[in-house]
């Protein structure tokens, strides 16, 4: 646990320096979003030029369709972002209290054998290894519900750093779409082939919105899996955890007063916590293998189905140059009829 702490750490620094950090993803988010929005006051600035213009509806409607997007696109990187940040620390809460755990165990092991040589250690040892019970019973849970309350710190935070309410506009996008589509079927077919570009980017648009429709549907598998996952570890930790601390408690009740001289209970008691403890420890042993196993057959499954998270953001930025190809090989638009 404290490698995988160091090394978290370690990747974390790489990435800073690196610049690939959340940190450098945001500060580039807020470039783009100024550029955009300087864009799109000089697009409304030049659609009021023209109020009369055949197509000015149609612009005005495209450019709810933008201002949607731009929205959508910002609550969906707030999304990720959140989803990161949060997903890192849990994972630190998780190394934290299990690596305190493993101190904790690691000194009352020391204090044990120094019992050999003097009855005073035994008990500090027993009282040491109850409070490292502690922390590993607390390890998976606290790591659990830590991710949901570091996401919403998260989200808020980027929130103050945008000054952006950040909300879902996905649906707002699609009516705005919607309504697009109605206006240009308003119009007459020799003004629209006057500028094509127009139904151009609306099918662009269209295939944006199907495809992260469609991307959100693939990635539902993996959610699950994940979900299943994290529910079977925030279950089981505290029952493998709460093994050894039924050993320590049983090891405490063995050096009351009322045991002193009666070694049979004594070992009867110490009998029982080992048991338990072993049977906490095959547990462990056999889920670690078994989710292991799982994980891997899961990956190989969501690979065949090209449904892997990696594969899913391949397929998002190859709809990008997608679009760019479909946006670039249009005519010129004509802006103003």
């Amino acid at each position: 646990m404290g490698l995988e702490f160091g090394s978290n750490g370690w990747t974390a620094m790489k990435n800073i320096i690196l610049k690939k950090s959340p940190g450098a993803a945001v500060k580039e988010v807020i470039k783009r979003v100024q550029e955009i929005d300087a864009l799109r006051a000089e697009r409304d600035a030049l659609v009021a030029k023209f109020p009369d213009s055949d197509l000015g509806g149609v612009y005005r409607a495209e450019g709810r369709v933008l201002k949607h997007f731009r929205d959508w696109c910002l609550s969906e990187f707030a999304d990720v972002y959140s989803d990161i940040k949060a997903l890192q620390s849990s994972y630190n809460v998780y190394y934290a209290l299990d690596l305190a755990a493993d101190g904790l165990y690691l000194a009352s092991y020391l204090l044990a054998l120094k019992s050999y040589d003097s009855d005073r250690f035994t008990k500090p040892s027993v009282v040491t290894g109850i409070v490292g019970d502690g922390f590993g019973i607390a390890s998976a849970p606290a790591s659990s519900r830590s991710y949901y309350l570091l996401a919403k710190f998260w989200r808020n935070r980027l929130k103050k750093k945008f000054q952006e309410s950040l909300k879902d506009a996905e649906a707002d996008a699609k009516v705005a779409m919607a309504e697009l589509n109605k206006e240009l079927a308003t119009k007459d077919i020799s003004v629209l082939e006057q500028s094509p570009s127009v139904q151009n980017r609306t099918s662009a648009y269209a295939l944006w919105s199907a495809r992260y429709d469609k991307s959100i549907d693939d990635s539902l598998e993996d959610l699950r899996h994940n979900n299943k996952v994290a529910l079977q570890g925030e279950l089981t930790g505290p029952l493998i955890s709460g093994t050894y601390l039924n050993q320590d408690i049983l090891g405490m009740v063995t050096l009351s007063g009322r045991l002193r001289n009666r070694d049979r209970a004594q070992n009867n008691l110490n009998l029982a916590g080992a048991i338990g403890s072993t049977a906490g420890t095959g547990l462990s042993l056999g889920l670690t293998t078994y989710w292991l196993l799982d994980d891997i057959r899961h990956r190989r499954k969501m690979r065949k189905k090209e449904e892997l998270p990696e594969q899913i953001l391949a397929k998002r930025l190859k709809t990008l140059d997608e679009l760019d190809s479909m946006l670039i090989s249009s005519s010129k638009p004509q802006f103003f009829q």
